[in-house]
């Protein structure tokens, strides 16, 4: 499966035995239906620019495949930001530590 969100954001999971990143994705919605948003499986390596160099690809752990628009980091909503807001506070439980991180950060 292909996912195209609109706006996305990075982060990094942390345990003491592991680090990979997951893709936080959102849409703005219309009048009748809301925004919506969707967190990857999550991906141990980084993703690589299209041929074309308008998007993104980063496979994912689940088989699905992000194409990410270079110009698509950092969008969220009002909506989506408070959910990725409160997926952030969860970091520190379970041994799990949760940051957004930019892209330039993690490539080679």
């Amino acid at each position: 499966m292909i996912v195209k969100p609109q706006g996305w954001v990075i982060l990094k999971f942390s345990t003491p035995a592991d680090t990979f990143y997951k893709i936080f994705s959102s849409w703005r919605g219309g009048y009748l239906d809301g925004d919506s948003w969707r967190l990857s499986s999550g991906s141990d390596k980084p993703p690589t620019l299209s041929e074309c160099r308008n998007y993104w690809v980063w496979e994912q752990v689940s088989g699905s495949c992000y194409h990410l628009s270079i110009n698509g980091e950092d969008g969220c909503s009002h909506f989506t930001a408070q959910v990725l807001g409160n997926i952030l506070i969860q970091s520190g439980e379970n041994d799990v530590s949760i940051e957004r991180v930019k892209l330039t950060s993690i490539l080679n």
